[in-house]
């Protein structure tokens, strides 16, 4: 089953048992929005400009006209182009932004078609007895699993990662996923792992530019909205 970064960190990001994300919406948000992002630069349908091209900024994110391969992304290009990978994570998770909620809108969508694909089932129930909840758990384990054991064989084992489950691996890392998913491993370990991975060329130096920098991005958003959220409570 070919899954996009989104779906593979959202089904890392959910608890087997009970169907809930193990880190927090702000972090949820702004990773499948970065990974969102870097699927289209892994795709070649954006770029990150250089610092002499005439007429543009340098260090944005630039639509290259080229043909975006997952058709749930197509209007994220536009959404972002022109803009610093910071505010294009910001963009794309909704942060700050008074009509409607882009985050929980993609989250939703890719939940929906990780159900379609046969991956996850919606379970319906009741908080206290009284309100209504969904929980999303494992209809096929083994999609799951075969994306964890990639993640595992190279923050783990040691293994060379290609690009995709490099780049899965530092969106992981950059939320602090990583030791939720391997608790049986040491934790300083598990992150020394992460951001190796997370720095290395394996990507072509253009396209690592730039997923780094969506990286450093989704870092920012989640800081600069957990701020935000305290500052309001």
């Amino acid at each position: 089953m070919a899954l996009t970064l989104a779906e593979e960190f959202l089904l890392l990001a959910l608890r087997d048992d009970t169907g809930k994300p193990m880190v927090d919406g702000t972090r949820l948000k702004a990773a499948l929005a970065g990974a969102a992002i870097v699927e289209l630069a892994l795709d070649g349908a954006l770029r990150l400009t250089g610092p002499d091209e005439p007429g543009r900024k340098p260090g944005r994110l630039a639509a290259t006209g080229g043909p975006v391969a997952h058709e749930r992304f197509a209007g994220l290009v536009e959404l972002v182009d022109g803009r610093k990978p910071k505010d294009a994570v910001s963009r794309a998770a909704g942060f700050n932004s008074w009509r409607g909620d882009r985050g929980r809108d993609l989250r939703d969508a890719l939940l929906a078609d990780l159900a379609e694909a046969g991956a996850l089932r919606e379970e319906q129930g009741k908080v206290l007895g009284l309100f209504p909840s969904k929980a999303w758990k494992p209809a096929d384990p083994g999609v799951e699993a075969e994306v964890l054991e990639r993640v595992r064989a190279a923050v783990v084992t040691g293994a060379d990662p290609d690009p995709r489950t490099a780049a899965l691996v530092a969106l992981v890392h950059t939320v602090g996923l990583l030791p939720k998913l391997f608790p049986e491993n040491d934790r300083k370990e598990l992150k020394r792992r992460g951001k190796e991975i997370s720095e290395r060329d394996w990507g072509g130096q253009a396209v690592q530019k730039a997923i780094q920098e969506i990286q450093g991005a989704v870092l920012v958003a989640v800081t600069v909205a957990a701020s935000a959220a305290a500052s309001g409570g």
